[in-house]
């Protein structure tokens, strides 16, 4: 069978490479609040820590309806690691 052409340019291959990444263990508390946190559905990668930060439900909702939570979770590793930690990440 024939491969379809992707015409749009970005890639479409979300493939798990293990000689290149690695998997990141999930936080088990909200990285705003410090409470525990059993089921996460909003992550952000702490590459210094080796570990997916998670927010609380109700953080992710209000910083999700503001349109802050990349930005939230970049104060968080900011606050962690110091402003150098950014330059870990693409945007």
């Amino acid at each position: 069978m024939a491969k379809e052409k992707n015409t749009e340019e970005e890639s479409t291959d979300f493939g798990f490479d293990p000689g290149s990444q690695r998997e990141l263990e999930v936080e088990d508390i909200c990285c705003v609040t410090g409470e525990e946190v059993p089921a996460s559905f909003c992550r952000f990668p702490d590459y210094r820590r080796g570990t997916m930060m998670v927010m609380a439900r109700s953080v992710a909702i209000e910083q999700l309806r503001k349109g802050t939570t990349t930005v939230t979770f970049k104060e968080v590793l900011v606050k962690r690691h110091g402003k150098r930690a950014l330059d870990e990440y693409r945007s």
